[in-house]
Order: structure tokens, then sequence, then C-alpha cells
């Protein structure tokens, strides 16, 4: 009995020594990556679609589109498994200015991401010409040249003696203006006696894009402020 009693015993001890060699030889994992970054339509009221996030290195750079406001911006963050996230995905952010994320693994150690947003340019900005139209002034083209601050220049040109009609203008709008909006064009210019004087007045602009191709943008024009009725239409072609 004596001698089975210290069999057991000395099982006892090799086997919780054992378990110790066990317990000591577990690895907390080091990981601590971002496996993705999602700005999702569905959380976002202002995108109409998911932006990825790219990430290289420890920088996360993403661009949105035109006249996304960037300054309130909710991501969803998937990161390493066992590994924490500060501050936490899900929540609006204001990514006007890069923004940290600090990951932190299973086993202390911390990497951390830098965000890197940018927002489209204008699709509007540059210059556009038409092909002969004729909205009741005659024959004419139509050549509108928009600036990233929202500067424009909207010249009739006569086809038949190719000078300026007295129509054309100069002034600015909101430079965020959106397609399909109906926008205020602040005038400041008209073109007399051959040369541009100042003329402060409202007229009405619109434009949208039929596709994804950015080459052509269909212009709307209204002599007033807010819109009555169109002067015309017309299809630009950017040169």
């Amino acid at each position: 009995m004596k001698r089975r009693f210290i069999t057991l015993a000395l099982a006892l001890v090799v086997g919780g020594g054992f378990l110790s060699s066990c317990q000591k030889e577990e690895v907390l994992s080091s990981k601590k990556e971002v496996l993705s970054f999602i700005f999702e339509a569905s959380k976002n009221v202002e995108l109409d679609q998911n932006i990825l996030g790219i990430i290289s290195g420890n920088t996360i750079s993403a661009n949105v589109p035109f006249g996304t406001s960037i300054s309130n911006l909710i991501p969803s963050i998937e990161v390493s498994p066992d590994a924490q996230l500060n501050p936490i995905g899900g929540i609006a952010t204001d990514f006007s200015s890069p923004v940290s994320f600090t990951v932190t693994a299973e086993d202390g150690t911390i990497q951390v991401f830098t965000t890197n947003m940018a927002v489209e340019a204008a699709p509007y900005i540059g210059t556009w010409r038409s092909g002969t139209i004729d909205f009741g002034l005659g024959l004419m083209h139509v050549s509108v040249c928009i600036s990233v601050e929202g500067n424009i220049c909207i010249e009739f040109q006569e086809m038949l003696t190719g000078e300026l009609n007295s129509h054309s203008l100069k002034g600015s709008f909101d430079p965020l203006a959106k397609p399909n909006a109906e926008v205020e064009l602040d005038q400041t210019h008209q073109w007399e006696r051959n040369q541009w004087s100042e003329a402060a007045d409202q007229r009405t602009v619109m434009y949208y894009f039929k596709s994804n191709i950015s080459s052509t943008m269909h212009f709307y024009y209204c002599y007033c402020y807010p819109m009555q009725e169109w002067a015309f239409e017309v299809d630009l072609n950017k040169i």
C-alpha cells in the first residue's frame, strides 16, 4: 500500500510538472495588422458605393468622390485576430487631417497606422465646347471654362462672324456644387462693346455626366435665379 501511494505521488508530481511546462510554452500572438479598411455606403449617407482603403505599410489611403465631406465618415476596420484597435472603428470620425489608429497585439506590442484621405477633383474643371446650337440667338458655339475655385466663363461665339455674343459672361459659383443640382451663378462681368465690363446679376446653371466617361458634360443654363425655364441645354466636350 505504501509503495502504491509513493508511485501515485510521483505520477502527480511528474504530471503537474508536465502541465506547468506546457503552460510556460504558450506563446501570445504578435500579429497587429489592419486587414481591411472600408467606408461602407450603408453606414455613410454621403456615399453611393463602398470605398475601399488601400493599405501600404503603415499608411491607409482612400479617395472619396467629389463633394463628399470627409469630416464625418464612419470606417469599418478589421484587424488581426486577438488584436485590439484604438480608436475603434464603426464611429463617425473626422478624416480632414490624418488620423492614427493603434493596433495592439495579444502580446502587448503595438503598430500605428495613419490614414491619408483625398477627395477627387471636381469633374467640371477645365474648358468645354459645344457643337453648333441655336437657342433663339442664331447659330453659335458655347464654350465654358471652369476653375477649381468655381470661377466660370461662358462664351457664346456667333458662327457667322466668329465674334462673342453680348450674352457671354463671367462669374462664380459654389465649387462644391454637385451634379444634377440647380446652382446659383453670381455674374460679375458681361461682354459688351468687344470687352469685359462689370455687371452683377444672378443666373442658374446645372451639369451632369451621362456616363462614367467624364469627357462629355451635359450643361444647362438659365438667365435668372431661381431657375424658371432653361434657356438651353447642351452637350459640352472637354478640350
